[in-house]
């Protein structure tokens, strides 16, 4: 019986960890820029119809903020993105329909 309530237990924090994961808030600063993305060879891409160069290690953040590729978005994604020291991308988020909305 121990056991049984032991192992419920467990699965109960793993579905709670899981949940919290699904619903974070993600934390997109207010000093990132907007613009449109499209992919391009790498490390290149253009953000409002114009090319750009990507840092090495740039990352890009879905809405439920797994990392992709470069390559992997479509063209015309609404994101915000920032830029290093260099004038290179180094982080974009694409936005969901609601946070492409805001202003």
């Amino acid at each position: 019986m121990r056991i049984a309530s032991l192992l419920a237990g467990a699965v109960a924090l793993v579905l709670a960890a899981s949940l919290a994961a699904q619903t974070a808030q993600r934390r997109i600063p207010e000093k990132a820029l907007r613009g449109t993305y499209a992919p391009a060879s790498f490390p290149g891409a253009y953000i409002n119809g114009k090319l750009v160069q990507m840092a090495p290690g740039v990352r890009i953040v879905l809405p439920d903020n797994r990392t992709v590729l470069p390559a992997q978005v479509a063209a015309d994604t609404p994101v915000r993105y920032e830029l290093d020291g260099q004038g290179k991308v180094r982080m974009i988020w694409v936005l969901t329909p609601e946070e492409a909305r805001k202003r």
